[in-house]
């Protein structure tokens, strides 16, 4: 057995997964990780979520013009530096319907293995994901299609984040 293909084929079908899902919602992955990002930092700007879903300024805006369009995503009052960004009632209700839609992609990807090799699975990928330092940005983008809360203060990639604790 070949780890670069065991891990490239898991990874293949959970991203595949993944972007079932995210279609299952309406939207695409990129609007979900923008959506994702803006409801938990509240009052972010496009300069700052820009960096996190690895687009241009220029594309961001149009990302944040889609999804204000669609009533998911509203502009606050400018604050001096930018435009503050804010998740809608709707867009919340997006994001919860996508947290299921993922939810059951993972479920199917575990669903052949019992409890206690799922759990392995889960600890291994933490463990993975604390093994290397990230700047915050980074840990942000990492975690863009996230359920933040769901983590709390044990976020293996929050962990992750250079001086994290100090």
């Amino acid at each position: 057995m070949h780890t670069g293909n065991v891990v490239g084929a898991w990874v293949t079908a959970a991203v595949d997964r993944f972007h079932a899902a995210a279609r299952s919602t309406g939207l695409e992955q990129r609007e979900l990780s923008a959506l994702t990002l803006i409801a938990t930092h509240e009052g972010c700007s496009v300069e700052w979520l820009r960096g996190r879903v690895e687009l241009s300024q220029s594309g961001t805006v149009r990302l944040i013009d889609r999804l204000a369009g669609r009533r998911l995503v509203r502009r606050g009052p400018s604050a001096g530096r930018g435009v503050p960004l804010y998740a809608t009632d709707e867009g919340r209700a997006a994001l919860r319907r996508w947290q299921q839609a993922r939810d059951g992609a993972v479920a199917e990807l575990l669903n052949g293995l019992p409890p206690a090799r799922q759990a392995m699975v889960v600890q291994s990928l933490a463990a993975a994901l604390l093994a290397g330092a990230r700047r915050r940005s980074e840990a942000d983008a990492t975690c863009r299609t996230c359920s933040w809360a769901a983590c709390g203060t044990d976020c293996p990639v929050d962990r992750s984040v250079e001086g994290h604790g100090t």
